[in-house]
């Protein structure tokens, strides 16, 4: 029997190798795989096809973060080592997986859209969401670029945030 083989951009991987949890490849677009690939490549800094403590120390610096040595381990023991490619995808497709679709955050958001054109009061989701214990800081970095002002009246573009933050 031959065993099917998965393409994720210039990684090949056999599906009998790669271990994916619960089906996890199938519930992400193969836009977000071509993203994780992406950002296995930027991670991998010295290029030899895997993150190592290196890469992601260098990661880390420069986004001007100064992480100490037992939160790179701590970090590092997150993912099985080697951190391969395959690893990898499987990891952050199984975290990709447990996000909401584009269609299921955007019929969420409407029931703040009293009037069905695609912008919800943002004063009230805000509180909705502070209620169920999202941070106000978080929540005003979030919104911020999909706000819009009129009459007085603050408006979120949710199905414009939606785009913005599920490929």
């Amino acid at each position: 029997m031959v065993k099917p083989r998965l393409d994720y951009g210039d990684a090949k991987v056999s599906a009998h190798s790669a271990r994916v949890p619960s089906g996890a490849f199938t519930q992400i677009s193969q836009a977000q795989i071509h993203q994780i690939k992406q950002s296995f490549t930027m991670l991998d800094n010295d290029r030899d096809g895997i993150i190592s403590r290196t890469d992601l120390q260098n990661m880390l610096t420069s986004l001007r973060q100064q992480p100490d040595p037992q939160t790179i381990d701590k970090m590092m023991t997150q993912i099985p080592g080697p951190i391969q490619f395959p690893v990898y995808l499987t990891a952050m497709s199984s975290i990709l997986s447990r996000f909401s679709s584009k269609e299921d955050l955007v019929n969420a958001f409407s029931a703040f859209d009293n009037d069905d054109n695609g912008q919800a009061d943002a004063q009230e989701l805000r509180e909705a969401l502070i209620e169920n214990g999202v941070s106000a800081t978080a929540i005003d970095a979030c919104f911020k670029p999909y706000l819009k002002f009129s009459l007085g009246k603050v408006t979120l573009l949710y199905k414009d945030l939606v785009e913005g933050i599920i490929v």
